[in-house]
């Protein structure tokens, strides 16, 4: 799959959870640099959503980018989705992006202070990693609980309401 189809199926399927939540629901169609979803709640609250697609089964992480740590704001949210490669319904976690903008800073700072394989300095990069699962190496980053931490994440649309 092309990697444009990828993201839009990922918009397309959190939209339409919304929607069967009762959310208005307006997808940007790469119109808003930070998010791709503007949703409305029953009661009038705005929430906007960044969406982050990966189409295998097996992916334990998001990549996302320096600026994901530096921007976060109460109405903004990040929706990660995993397709499953379409052999069983897609999985997807929908975070507050301050704990996101939280996690990249402290995970990235880790990183650059944790010498390379051949004990090298590392170089910085764009580059910034949402795990799915709890490294010993990111323990500095992630809470040792993350995978619990997830649980309450996972599917719950509900925490927008």
């Amino acid at each position: 799959m092309q990697k444009q189809n990828i993201g839009n199926a990922g918009e397309y399927y959190i939209a339409s959870r919304l929607s069967a939540e009762d959310f208005v629901v307006t997808i940007t169609l790469g119109r808003a640099e930070k998010y791709d979803i503007i949703a409305v709640n029953q009661k009038g609250k705005t929430y906007k959503i960044s969406v982050k697609t990966r189409f295998l089964e097996n992916v334990e992480r998001f990549p996302l980018g320096e600026k994901d740590e530096k921007y976060h704001a109460n109405d903004f949210y990040y929706a990660f989705v995993k397709l499953n490669e379409f052999k069983k319904d897609p999985d997807f976690w929908i975070i507050p992006s301050k704990e996101v903008a939280e996690i990249l800073c402290k995970s990235h700072r880790n990183y650059l202070d944790t010498p390379g394989k051949k004990g090298q300095q590392r170089k910085d990069s764009n580059i910034r990693n949402l795990w799915l699962t709890y490294r010993q190496a990111d323990e500095e980053a992630y809470p040792k609980n993350w995978e619990n931490i997830l649980k309450k994440y996972y599917k719950n649309i509900k925490q927008l309401n």
